[in-house]
């Protein structure tokens, strides 16, 4: 049993990601955040992405103030802001993280307004595939 176990340490480690991208997931809806982690999960080779979950922009504030992260992915539909003005809030608060928006609003004025907010992406729930998620998180984490 001990060298079985050994030996799948050593195979987990010849295939252990080359980088952790931690990003704190800002969305107000569990079902959502379960799918981001799976898409993410599916995708991840050489890389393993760490999501911390909060509902509110409120929280995402407490948790910056705590933790480090890479990326901010956001919603704009949450329980305590709406719209684009969360983009400005955040964009205020944390100017060097980058922001993607990850919204079901699949609209070219609403995209816009966000990426004048500070957006560094925008991009519409379902319409993305996961390893264009993936492009779009290393590309703002460069």
């Amino acid at each position: 049993m001990a060298l079985s176990s050994l030996a799948a340490r050593r195979e987990m480690a010849a295939i252990a990601p080359s980088r952790v991208v931690r990003i704190l997931l800002i969305e107000d809806c569990k079902s959502d955040v379960f799918l981001m982690e799976r898409i993410l999960e599916n995708v991840s080779v050489n890389c393993f992405y760490e999501i911390t979950d909060v509902p509110r922009l409120v929280d995402a504030f407490y948790k910056i103030d705590q933790e480090t992260f890479d990326l901010v992915m956001l919603d704009l539909n949450l329980l305590d802001i709406d719209g684009v003005a969360s983009v400005a809030a955040l964009r205020a608060q944390v100017a060097h993280l980058p922001i993607i928006v990850y919204s079901g609003t699949d609209d070219a004025k609403t995209k816009e307004k966000a990426m004048m907010c500070g957006a560094t992406h925008y991009l519409v729930k379902g319409r993305e595939s996961g390893f264009g998620i993936k492009y779009m998180i290393e590309h703002a984490v460069r």
